[in-house]
């Protein structure tokens, strides 16, 4: 699997360099076989949602500091994150596989990386500066102490900025934090929305035949992707039995209150998964009207709409001013990203303490859109994938008190804490404007 470590080192490198946004763009797994792809995938991912606390592992042996060569710091979290967080990797696998991508430095690429492996050891959690568990009987003996601060120390071992865990503690208690931040570290489970014209136990065979395993889920229209082959290689997917969405997603979108024969307008739609569930809601008879301002995501829009069929129902609009007025809209509005830390890896990376201010002004601008483009007596639900009460509870009921926009009421509010390999976190309100 050399080749998925160099692959998945390449797009870290480039990420590093800012020749890509994000990391998907510089991920290429297409030369891979579909086992590699994986991998590369899983370690690419990995190491950023890691980073921080790796980075924390390496200082505690590399005492003059990280390297200032990009491609070697790649590698050293690399090697790093297998040998804490791969289970089942062979430490010689790692260290060995690790070295050979390593143009430079490949000695002190072996001494830090087989000191990471020397400090893991059976055994529970004796002190938790020094302790990092690894699972129910592995512990990594840190070099490095970690913060006497439980906040600081949930910051450093889920890799997370100090001040939007301080933010979580303040909002909602340490508890909840606890659990916000293991979610933002761990692996997020990918789920399938079943199609509406196809019935999930049917799909779970057709599935569990091409070698996919899967399981059912609380949500009676949701599958897990449990292991075995990748669901998008199969004939299902290619004929839009299901498409990826988080349960706390589909649960925003099945919250908006349509049905058959029903105008709908989806503000910022892309890349069309809440599109699609509504268009399934409105038939027959009913438009789903998708808006998003940035073209390339609105081709993603097209591309679910086309493999789920839904090409009869959903008109992809590409001005505003275009919008018609609607029985309800969807105002799933850019935001911080708080609640969905784990599967946007990027994301941490970016969040600075004013992001949730800066991002308010235009909640409130789309909100105010929504409302205005629902009919008289219609819903309007606003939702973000955030949860921080910034960007939610204070963007509607600054909005309501505004009197230049429509009066509106709010029929309910919700609230989800991501919870690791559950569901994300996010918001909605469900908003009816006065008659």
């Amino acid at each position: 699997m050399a080749d998925a470590r160099a692959v998945a080192m390449r797009a870290l490198v480039a990420l590093e360099l800012g020749q890509a946004p994000r990391l998907r763009d510089a991920l290429d797994t297409r030369t891979l076989p579909p086992r590699d792809q994986a991998f590369a995938f899983e370690l690419a991912h990995g190491v950023l949602r890691r980073e921080r606390l790796l980075d924390h592992v390496l200082l505690g042996l590399a005492h003059r500091g990280l390297p200032e060569d990009p491609r070697l710091v790649a590698a050293l979290r690399l090697g790093a994150y297998q040998l804490t967080f791969v289970p089942g990797m062979p430490t010689h696998a790692a260290v060995h596989a690790t070295v050979q991508i390593v143009r430079n430095n490949k000695g002190f690429a072996n001494a830090v990386l087989r000191g990471i492996a020397r400090a893991i050891v059976d055994g529970p959690v004796a002190d938790e500066r020094r302790d990092l568990a690894l699972g129910p009987t592995r512990v990594l003996r840190l070099a490095r102490p970690l913060p006497d601060d439980e906040a600081l120390r949930l910051a450093v071992v889920h890799s997370l900025p100090d001040f939007l865990v301080q933010r979580w503690v303040a909002a909602f208690g340490i508890e909840a934090a606890r659990q916000i931040a293991a979610a933002a570290s761990a692996t997020p489970g990918v789920f399938l929305r079943v199609a509406a014209t196809r019935q999930p136990a049917a799909l779970a065979a057709e599935l569990t035949a091409a070698g996919v395993e899967v399981a059912t889920t609380a949500h009676e229209r949701m599958l897990r992707w449990s292991g075995g082959s990748s669901p998008f290689a199969t004939a299902a997917f290619r004929d839009g039995a299901f498409v990826v969405q988080d349960p706390t997603a589909a649960a925003a979108a099945a919250a908006l209150p349509c049905g058959p024969g029903d105008v709908v307008v989806d503000l910022c739609a892309a890349p069309g998964t809440k599109t699609t569930a509504l268009a399934e809601r409105v038939r027959p008879g009913g438009r789903v009207f998708a808006f998003d301002v940035d073209a390339a995501r609105r081709q993603r829009i097209a591309e679910n709409v086309a493999r789920l069929h839904l090409g009869d129902v959903v008109q992809i609009v590409d001005d505003a001013g275009a919008l018609p007025r609607a029985d309800a809209v969807l105002a799933d509005v850019p935001c911080s990203n708080s609640g969905v830390l784990a599967r946007r890896v990027e994301v941490r990376r970016r969040l600075q303490p004013s992001t949730f201010a800066d991002l308010v002004p235009l909640q409130r601008r789309l909100l105010a859109q929504a409302l205005t483009l629902s009919k008289p007596g219609g819903v309007v639900l606003y939702s973000t994938c955030s949860i921080d009460p910034e960007e939610n509870d204070g963007v509607v009921d600054a909005v309501l008190a505004d009197g230049a926009t429509p009066r509106a009421t709010v029929e309910s509010r919700c609230l989800t804490l991501p919870k690791a390999g559950e569901c994300d976190g996010g918001w909605f309100a469900l908003l009816r404007r006065h008659a």
